[in-house]
C-alpha cells in the first residue's frame, strides 16, 4: 500500500475530527444550558434622623452575590437533582461592628431603627451549598447542605429588602441572619390545590460569624443548638391565579441556650409561631402580571419564652402595583407594632440606672409607620428607597443609654443585576 502524500485529505480522519468537534460543541452548549450563573451587586445606605442615643449617623453595607445553579439531570443524568452554590462578599462597609452598641445599631438604639443595617464584620460568607432533589412528579422537594432557613421559609413578605425584618425571627428562633449559611435540611410537599406542608432543621452557630470563618468552618461542635421549623402554606403566582396570594404559618423550636437578661439564669429551649401573608385584592390589565393592582400583606409572630427580648410582633400593609403608570414598580405603606418582653424592659431599666443614674421607665409598646417603593429604573437596575418613623423606640441595641425620642430612619437600597448585564 502506497503512503499518502503530505497534505492529502484522509476522509475517515477528517470526519472523525469533525465529529469530535461537533460533539464537544454540543456538550458545551448543553452544559451552558444546564448551569445558571447569578451575579448581583447590592448596596444599602442608611441615615438615622433625630432618634436613638446618638442620632444623625450614617452607615453603608455592600453585598456582592455570586451564585451558580446546576441541573444534575442534564449534567449527570440524575433525575430531579440540582445543586446551588452562593457566596456573598461584603465590600463598602461603614458603621458595622461588634459589639452592636458601639456601632451604627447602637447609635440608632431601637430594633426597628437598627435592624436594617446588619453587622457584616467579615469580608464574605458562604450563603448556600446544597444538593436539591425533586421526587413524586416534583411534588416533593428536598434540600440538604449549607443554607439559611430564610432561603426556604416565607419570612420576607414586604416587597422591600431594607426593612422587611421580624424581631421574633431575628432574636428568638436561633436562625442566623441571611446570608449566613449553616448545616440544614429542608423538605416540602406541594398539593395540586396550591397548599403545601414543609419542615426543616438548621444548625444555629453564631460562633462561626464571630470567628470570621467565611462560612468554611463546617464543624458543628461549637453550635449553640438547632432550630426546628414546620408549617403549612398556600401559594399561587399570577400565572396560576389572577389574584396571586401567599399564606404561611410556621411553628419553631430553638434548642439553643437561653439567658435570662435579669439574673443570667440559663435554660435550653424556646418556642413560638410565625405567620406571613400577601393577597391580591384588585387588578387591571389582561396580562399575566397586572398593569396596576392592589395587594395587602401582613405578619404576626409570637414567642412563648419570657426570657426573649420581644413577646410578639404584628404588621399590616398595602401595596400599589404599577404606580405612576409603571407596571414593574411597587409602592408600599405599612404599620408595625412590637411588644417588648417584661423581663427585657426591666433589664433595660436596671442597666440604664446603673450607667446614667436615670430611673426611666422602658416603654414596652413600640410602633412605626413606613413608606417604601421599588423602582425598576432599567432592566438590570432597581432602587428601593424607604423612610420609617418610629414611636416609643426601645433601647434594644443600646440598653444602658437614656430612653430615645421618636424619630425617623431613611434608607436606600441599590440593586444591580451584573450577571444579566454581562449576559450570564
Amino acid at each position: 500500500m502506497n503512503a499518502q502524500p503530505s497534505g492529502t485529505w484522509v476522509p475517515g480522519v477528517r470526519v472523525t475530527a469533525l465529529s469530535i468537534a461537533l460533539t464537544a460543541f454540543a456538550c458545551a452548549a448543553h452544559a451552558q444550558e444546564a448551569i445558571k450563573l447569578d451575579l448581583q451587586v447590592w448596596n444599602l445606605s442608611v441615615k438615622n434622623l433625630y432618634t436613638g442615643p446618638d442620632p444623625y449617623h450614617y452607615a453603608n453595607s455592600g453585598n456582592v452575590f455570586a451564585g451558580v445553579e446546576g441541573d444534575l439531570d442534564a449534567l449527570a443524568n440524575i433525575a430531579g437533582a440540582s445543586f446551588n452554590l452562593q457566596y456573598v462578599f461584603f465590600p463598602f462597609m461603614r458603621g458595622e461592628g461588634q459589639p452592636a452598641q458601639d456601632s451604627w445599631q447602637g447609635k440608632a438604639g431601637s430594633f426597628f431603627a437598627g435592624a436594617p443595617m446588619h453587622n457584616d464584620i467579615d469580608t464574605g460568607y458562604l450563603a448556600r451549598f446544597t444538593w436539591n432533589q425533586r421526587l413524586l412528579q416534583d411534588r416533593l422537594e428536598l434540600a440538604v447542605g449549607r443554607s439559611n432557613a430564610r432561603q426556604h421559609f416565607y419570612m420576607a413578605n414586604c416587597e422591600n429588602v431594607i426593612t422587611c425584618n421580624d424581631p421574633v425571627i431575628d432574636n428568638s428562633t436561633g436562625i442566623l441572619p441571611y446570608p449566613y449559611g449553616s448545616w440544614g435540611g429542608y423538605t416540602r410537599y406541594r398539593f395540586d390545590s396550591g397548599y403545601y406542608l414543609h419542615s426543616g432543621v438548621f444548625e444555629s452557630n453564631p460562633q462561626h460569624y464571630f470567628k470570621r470563618t467565611k462560612g468554611f468552618d463546617w464543624d458543628p461542635g461549637d453550635a449553640s443548638g438547632v432550630t426546628w421549623l414546620a408549617g403549612v402554606g398556600a401559594k399561587a403566582d399570577f400565572t396560576q391565579d389572577p389574584y396571586a396570594y401567599h399564606y404561611e404559618l410556621n411553628g419553631f423550636h430553638n434548642t439553643g441556650e437561653q439567658i435570662d437578661p435579669m439574673d443570667g439564669r440559663l435554660r435550653r429551649g424556646s418556642d413560638g409561631l410565625l405567620f406571613k401573608f400577601r393577597q391580591t385584592l384588585a387588578r387591571e390589565g389582561e396580562a399575566a402580571v397586572p398593569e396596576r393592582g392592589w395587594q395587602v400583606f401582613g405578619a404576626w409572630s409570637w414567642s412563648a419564652d419570657d426570657m426573649q427580648p420581644f413577646s410578639h410582633f404584628a404588621e399590616v400593609g398595602v401595596t400599589r402595583l404599577g404606580p405612576f403608570g409603571r407596571p414593574q414598580d411597587t409602592l408600599n405603606l405599612k404599620a408595625s407594632y412590637l411588644r417588648l418582653g417584661a423581663r427585657q424592659a426591666a433589664w433595660q431599666e436596671h442597666a440604664r440606672l446603673l450607667a446614667t443614674g436615670r430611673d426611666e421607665r422602658t416603654r414596652r409598646g413600640v410602633s412605626r409607620i413606613e413608606l417604601n417603593t421599588h423602582w425598576q429604573v432599567t432592566r438590570n437596575l432597581a432602587l428601593e428607597p424607604s423612610v420609617q418613623y418610629i414611636f416609643n423606640p426601645d433601647n434594644f441595641y443600646n440598653p444602658s443609654a437614656p430612653v430615645s425620642g421618636d424619630g425617623a430612619v431613611i434608607a436606600l437600597e441599590v440593586m444591580y443585576n451584573l450577571g444579566s448585564a454581562l449576559g450570564l
